[in-house]
């Protein structure tokens, strides 16, 4: 999963992972959970998520305290397989549970 743009309060992110719709759905309701969230849109045909967010509540440090999450996310989804939706559906819950805790 790359981030294809970004700057403070909005996000892009694409990958062929996304456009499976229960993986995109997971992604969508794990990063909604978070209170700076103003809106998650994602799109199953391109395979990209858009996220907009309140910058003040998710600062840039709180994307760092997550790399070692989203660095698990991205090597299942460099070499997806149908056979690895559920590690990717585990993998989206251990990011959500870490963002919101």
């Amino acid at each position: 999963m790359i981030v294809s743009s970004f700057f403070p309060g909005r996000i892009r992110l694409r990958d062929a992972v996304l456009e499976d719709e229960d993986i995109a759905a997971a992604l969508k309701t794990a990063v909604e959970a978070h209170k700076s969230v103003k809106h998650v849109e994602y799109n199953t045909r391109t395979g990209s998520a858009l996220i907009e967010y309140d910058p003040a509540e998710l600062p840039i440090q709180k994307f760092k305290i997550l790399k070692d999450e989203i660095y698990a996310l991205q090597k299942l989804c460099d070499f997806y397989t149908e056979a690895k939706k559920t590690e990717v559906l585990k993998a989206i819950k251990n990011l959500a549970e870490k963002l919101n805790g």
